[in-house]
C-alpha cells in the first residue's frame, strides 16, 4: 500500500467517478455539459483521454502537444460502448503509474515542461472531480465528492491556477463567490464554472 495521501484520494475519487459514469443513462451522453460546446460524452472522452495521456507519461512514455489538445481528446472516442469500464481501466493505469517507487518525486515531460509526478497526480484528481461534476450537472445527477478530495483539489487549484492558464483558455475567469457559498461552489467558481 502506498503511504502517500494522494494515492488514497485518487483511488476513492476514481471509484466515485466510475460509479457516476455507470449511472449515466444512454440518452444522457448526448446532453449538453457545462463545458461550452461539449456534450456529456465529449467531457467523458476528454476525461478518459487526458488520464490515459497522463498515465502514459507517468509510466515513462511521452506525448506531443497535439495529443494533449483538449478538443482533440473530446472528439476522440475514448469511452467506447462501456464508459464506466473505460474510465476504470485508465484509472487503474494512473494509480499503478503513481504508486511506482519514486514516481511522485520524479519529473516527467508534460508535454512542454517537466513536472513532478505529484503534480500530475493532483492534475488527475482535479480532472476526475471537476469533470465528474460536469457530467453530473449535464445529466442532472446528484454529485457529492468526498470532503478530503474536495479539500485537496481546492488547495491545488488555488495554488496553481494562474492568470496565464486562464488567458490560454485552460480555465475561464474566476467568478465571484460569497462567504456562505459551499466549498464545491467556491472551487467551481475559481475554475470559471457556475454551480
Amino acid at each position: 500500500m502506498n503511504p502517500d495521501p494522494i494515492i488514497g484520494l485518487l483511488e476513492r475519487d476514481f471509484d466515485t467517478t466510475t460509479a457516476l459514469l455507470a449511472s449515466v443513462q444512454a440518452d444522457g451522453w448526448a446532453k449538453a455539459s457545462p463545458c461550452a460546446g461539449w456534450t456529456v460524452r465529449q467531457v467523458g472522452n476528454h476525461l478518459v483521454g487526458g488520464l490515459a495521456l497522463v498515465a502514459r507519461i507517468a509510466s515513462g512514455g511521452s506525448a506531443t502537444p497535439e495529443e494533449a489538445d483538449p478538443q482533440r481528446m473530446a472528439d476522440t472516442d475514448h469511452l467506447g460502448a462501456e464508459p464506466a469500464k473505460a474510465f476504470a481501466a485508465v484509472a487503474e493505469r494512473c494509480l499503478a503509474a503513481f504508486a511506482a517507487p519514486g514516481a511522485l518525486e520524479r519529473a516527467f515531460p508534460f508535454p512542454a515542461d517537466p513536472v513532478p509526478g505529484a503534480v500530475l497526480a493532483n492534475v488527475c484528481l482535479l480532472e476526475s472531480l471537476v469533470h465528474g461534476w460536469d457530467i453530473a450537472y449535464g445529466t442532472g445527477t446528484s454529485f457529492k465528492p468526498e470532503d478530503a478530495v474536495l479539500d485537496a483539489v481546492a488547495a491545488f487549484s488555488y495554488q496553481t491556477i494562474s492568470a496565464e492558464r486562464r488567458t490560454n483558455g485552460q480555465f475561464g475567469p474566476a467568478l465571484p463567490t460569497g462567504p456562505a457559498d459551499p466549498p464545491l461552489t467556491a472551487l467551481l467558481a475559481h475554475l470559471g464554472r457556475r454551480a
